[in-house]
């Protein structure tokens, strides 16, 4: 699922709240192998009722007793078990006689809900809004299916499913897998067969009916593409907004080595969802998500960022679940570095550096803002609390980290063999861990240890200086992130350190494990340009100014991101007129739309009177709709008569509708009643 942050922390660590336990995996004497859904939806009335039957197989001799989650469900019949009670939230099951190892039964559970507070979400039109969409969907990650399918509400259980869905036969009926076909039932309704015969967790099991718009988009290694919204929007808006699915598709098979694992790829988009969702074979979208002509030029990129992480799901907690959620990392992350690998293969390294760029700023803030945990914890008050930004973009670096460390031979490799080794199976960190490790012949635990089971990341304050009479320059490194209340400590790993001097370039490798490490290297006459992990290789937080004049030509010369954005933020930190304007100048010829977005944030809050000029230059010069609107926002930080000038006459211009909307509310920051 793409990122929903979790709620504001307030206890102890910051990341919990008081009477946080551990959670575990449930135990699986009893496990849940297949279901049969036999639902019919009533769409007016905002209710689904009928059966469902669930295969049950005994995994330990003498066991009895099953407990499924099942949430608010009216009048609840139970059959195949001896005993049963319903208490509001979980019907007890339990059979008289003792199953046998492997021995099967089966329970059928008869029941109805009515308008569920979340995981079934039913829309229709009515007086009040009688444009409103005609649907049901469901949504349940982590754990919203127990509010409309009785179950064992947990990722370690696996099902095949069976569906036998009634709803008005002029609607469409959608769910996991494969169609089996459709039946009239006479009474203006009809009955769609769906059958998934590859384990499913709960919470990516699916249905959907409605009036919906369909648009088909051909197949890809004979797996049928096709994407549906509700019937206001039109094909072509579909295909504009998901058009590039099949592509996406071609491109993850050949980099993850393996055939895409599931019948089908569709995609529906309603509102109200919130984000997208990667259910098995039928992927849910808010269709907020859905573009016009003018919002695809802005935000296109958006959506495909989206496309490409759930798509990645199919095969990194979809295919490959998560044995319980503090392992989400293995889902979560991976679907974010697989949008960075993509922006790096098909949009070149500014496009996957930006990425790479953006996803730091995110985590660090989190980090620095909000709380510090391991990526793998057991600890926390919801299961839903540890989808933040730790997971998403921390867990993504991390990914990435360990890719620069082991090669990327290693770590394709490794990632291939761990997706077809674990196919249709549960997986730990460690499984993971030891994959990579068998491909690339290196003892992985204290990366782990630090990266993964660890807290914080590292926050280097470095220096450089030049001994002219002996040709030296001497880079400096001191870690600041210690912080025992926190559990933070030192890190250990590789820096690499780019030198341009009258030679040309020289790379020098530092060991940082220590509070404060030192590098001592030749230089041939004064150097002018000292860059500090060029490739992106460590995740860091850095303070590091080696001399105005070498920042100057980072700025204009460095051929990556990763040296003109910081190059930039520390000339902007000086707040001199000199350095402004050399900011300013090389804006103006910066041919990368994120260099500029993220300098004019910088300028902004900066707070600095000369940073009012060039930033409201920036703004008039702009014409990437990408950059639109993170420019006109950063806007908003300060207020001048040059930036209330510079934001009216952009307004003016007619600019897409997202930086419309940040310049309003740029605007709006300046106070100027004329404005109103």
């Amino acid at each position: 699922m793409m990122e929903r942050h979790a709620c504001q922390r307030a206890h102890g660590d910051g990341f919990t709240l008081p009477g946080a336990e551990a959670s575990y995996a449930p135990d699986l004497a009893l496990e849940p192998r297949h279901i049969d859904v036999a639902l019919r939806l009533d769409l007016d009335a905002e209710c689904a009722e009928g059966t469902v039957t669930t295969t049950v197989r005994a995994n330990r001799k003498g066991a009895r007793e099953l407990v499924l989650d099942a949430v608010s469900f009216e009048g609840v019949r139970v059959e195949g078990p001896d005993e049963w009670r319903y208490d509001g939230e979980r019907i007890h099951l339990c059979w008289t006689k003792p199953f046998g190892r492997d021995e099967e039964r089966t329970v059928a559970v008869t029941y109805a809900v009515r308008s569920p507070v979340t995981g079934m979400h039913f829309s229709r039109p009515d007086e009040a809004y009688p444009d409103r969409a005609l649907f049901v969907a469901t949504d349940h990650e982590t754990e919203r299916a127990r509010y409309w399918l009785p179950c064992v509400d947990y990722p370690t259980v696996r099902t095949t499913f069976a569906f036998a869905l009634t709803a008005p036969e002029d609607l469409t009926i959608l769910a996991n897998g494969v169609a089996k076909g459709e039946s009239a039932n006479g009474d203006g309704t009809k009955t769609a067969r769906w059958s998934l015969e590859k384990p499913c967790p709960s919470y990516l099991c699916c249905i959907a009916a409605g009036d919906f718009t369909r648009c088909d988009d051909g197949e890809v290694d004979g797996v049928p593409i096709a994407y549906f919204a509700p019937a206001r929007f039109d094909a072509a808006t579909l295909k504009r907004s998901f058009g590039r699915t099949g592509a996406m598709m071609r491109w993850i098979v050949k980099r993850l080595g393996r055939p895409f694992p599931y019948p089908k790829y569709f995609q529906v988009a309603v509102p109200g969802v919130g984000g997208a969702m990667e259910n098995i074979s039928l992927v849910m979208w808010d269709s907020i998500f859905l573009q016009d002509e003018a919002l695809h030029a802005e935000a296109g990129e958006n959506v495909d960022a989206t496309n490409i992480h759930e798509m990645a799901h199919s095969y990194f907690g979809d295919d490959v679940v998560c044995r319980h959620f503090e392992h989400s990392w293995l889902k979560e992350s991976w679907a974010v570095y697989v949008e960075t690998a993509y922006w790096y293969e098909t949009a070149g390294k500014d496009a996957g550096d930006w990425d790479l760029h953006v996803n730091a700023r995110h985590y660090m803030e989190e980090a620095d803002q909000r709380y510090v945990r391991p990526l793998v914890t057991r600890t926390y008050n919801s299961s839903w609390d540890l989808f933040d930004a730790h997971l998403y973009p921390g867990g993504a670096w991390r990914l990435h980290m360990l890719k620069e460390i082991v090669g990327d031979d290693a770590f394709w490799g490794a990632t291939t063999d761990y997706l077809a080794t674990y196919s249709g199976r549960v997986v730990e960190t460690d499984d993971f861990r030891r994959k990579v490790e068998e491909h690339a012949g290196l003892n992985l635990t204290r990366f782990f240890d630090q990266w993964i089971h660890g807290r914080g990341y590292p926050k280097l304050k470095a220096s450089f200086r030049h001994d002219a009479k002996k040709d030296e320059g001497t880079v400096t490194i001191e870690q600041t992130q210690e912080n025992k209340d926190k559990q933070i400590g030192l890190f250990s790993f590789d820096l690499e350190i780019d030198v341009e001097d009258d030679a040309g370039w020289t790379t020098h490798s530092i060991r940082v494990d220590d509070k404060r490490s030192t590098a001592v290297f030749q230089c041939v006459g004064k150097p002018k340009q000292v860059r500090i992990d060029p490739r992106s290789k460590v995740l860091f937080g850095l303070e590091f100014n080696p001399g105005e004049d070498l920042l100057k030509r980072t700025l204009t010369d460095a051929e990556d991101l990763r040296g003109r954005i910081p190059a930039a933020e520390e000339l902007i930190g000086t707040g001199t007129r000199a350095n402004l304007r050399a900011v300013d100048e090389a804006m103006a010829r910066e041919p990368f739309w994120g260099v500029r977005a993220a300098v004019a944030d910088a300028l902004g809050k900066s707070g600095c009177a000369e940073a009012i000029g060039p930033l409201a230059a920036m703004l008039g010069r702009e014409a990437d709709p990408r950059a639109k609107r993170l420019v006109a926002k950063a806007c908003g930080a300060m207020r001048d008569p040059r930036l209330r000038d510079a934001l009216r006459a952009f307004l003016d211009e007619g600019p897409p509708p997202m930086a419309a909307a940040q310049a309003l509310q740029a605007l709006g920051s300046q106070r100027d009643p004329a404005d109103l």
